[in-house]
């Protein structure tokens, strides 16, 4: 019986070059997998933080939204009392710049403070903080909005 390792006939710079390779491909694999899930799921965590449930002047209003940095995506905060709607917050989240092969994510932490203008555009009462992140087409596929919403209520405002 012949043992095939022990008696090879391949020199060892084409062992090396092929030990190269094999390692090389398994590296963009990875890499490749990374960049199909980003492209599929683009905002990976959205949440929202409130200083408190009830809105009143100096209240703080924040979100903890981390993105694949694939697309461009939009990010949306709100407040929303029946018909009525103001956007508190928008922003677009960075692209990678050589996106299959940078593994990097977004993370946006922006805060917002409750002002006694935007108190007094809406009545006091129960109302929603919502934050949206939207996402962009790719690979023939636009994800669904990621939503998060907060119930508050909010302050009277003193005129």
């Amino acid at each position: 019986m012949v043992n095939v390792l022990a008696g090879s006939s391949e020199s060892r710079v084409v062992l090396w070059v092929r030990r190269v390779l094999i390692t090389a491909a398994c590296i963009h694999m990875v890499f490749f997998c990374w960049s199909i899930f980003r492209r599929l799921r683009q905002v990976l965590r959205i949440e929202m933080i409130a200083s408190s449930h009830v809105l009143a002047p100096g209240s703080t209003v924040s979100y903890d939204v981390i993105t694949s940095g694939e697309v461009q995506n939009r990010i949306r905060l709100e407040l929303i009392q029946g018909a009525h709607t103001e956007t508190l917050l928008e922003q677009r989240g960075a692209v990678n710049g050589l996106s299959a092969y940078d593994p990097r994510v977004f993370r946006y932490t922006p805060t917002v403070t409750i002002t006694p203008a935007l108190l007094a555009r809406f009545t006091a009462g129960p109302a929603t903080l919502r934050v949206t992140g939207f996402g962009a087409q790719k690979l023939l596929h636009t994800p669904a909005a990621r939503v998060r919403e907060l119930q508050v209520e909010l302050a009277g405002h003193v005129p």
